[in-house]
Parts: C-alpha cells; sequence; structure tokens
C-alpha cells in the first residue's frame, strides 16, 4: 500500500453515475469475467490534474476505481464472502498481500499500486462492507 502522502496524485471518489454515463465511461474491455470501463482514457483527479495512470473502472455490481485505489487491502478484509483478489498477485487478498511495487518501476509507471479486483464480483452480497470501509471511496456497489 502506498500512503496518501506519497501519492502523485489525489484521489477523487468513484463516480457514482458511472454506469449511466456511457459517453464519459464506455465499456473498453474485459478483465476476470468482469466488464472494464474508460481504460486508456485520460481522466481527472480531485485536483483537477490528469491522473497518472488509465486502467478504468473494474466491474459493474461491485465497480473498482483503479486510477483512484490505493491498495490498502481494507475491503478484501471485510468482504465476507472474499470476492476480491489483487491484480499483480493473483490467489492473494487482504492487508499486506498485495504486490510491493517498486517506485519508478516499470510496474510503478503502469499501476503506481497493487489493485484490488472484483473477480469474483457475482458473488457480492451488497452488504456494503467494502465500499464502506475504502479510505478513497474508490468503490461503488450497485445492489
Amino acid at each position: 500500500m502506498v500512503k496518501l502522502e506519497e501519492l502523485d496524485f489525489k484521489p477523487k471518489p468513484i463516480d457514482e453515475h458511472f454506469l449511466e454515463n456511457d459517453k464519459d465511461y464506455p465499456v473498453t474491455g474485459q478483465h476476470n469475467g468482469h466488464d472494464v470501463r474508460a481504460e486508456g482514457m485520460q481522466r481527472l483527479d480531485a485536483d483537477g490534474k490528469p491522473y497518472p495512470t488509465k486502467l478504468g473502472i473494474h466491474g459493474t455490481h461491485v465497480a473498482v476505481d483503479w486510477d483512484c485505489c490505493i491498495a490498502d487491502g481494507a475491503c478484501m478484509d471485510v468482504c465476507p464472502v472474499n470476492l476480491y483478489e489483487w491484480n499483480l498477485n493473483p490467489g492473494k487478498s487482504g492487508t499486506g498481500n498485495d504486490h510491493k511495487i517498486q517506485k519508478g518501476s516499470e510496474e510503478w509507471n503502469k499501476y503506481r499500486t497493487d489493485k484490488c479486483d472484483p473477480v469474483r464480483e457475482s458473488d457480492c452480497i451488497f452488504c456494503m462492507a467494502c465500499e464502506s470501509v475504502c479510505p478513497v471511496r474508490a468503490i461503488k456497489i450497485t445492489p
């Protein structure tokens, strides 16, 4: 996990209306069985500056804004159905199990941190625990 003060961007909460806004959030691909929206598109952080990544929003009913995600793992720790895994450390979940990325490396330039991947999105019971615990509000649950 990267500390907020170490970030080179200011996380902006996920757009709660991304599913209704195909213009700004078109489906641009699939990843681990879920839709990806706005991947490859330049989006702005909370300061109105371009995010350093163009990873988009992963998932539909359980959506994680990968440009905003800081990989603290709290969402994984509270999910009662274990629907998340780390993108760069498949099969692993929870605080401290993310793949550590060296600043300045090729991975850093692409991802900034490991990312919370909703690989078992269909297992969600809509308890909203992950959404409420995310410190940067990168998750949106849509029942």
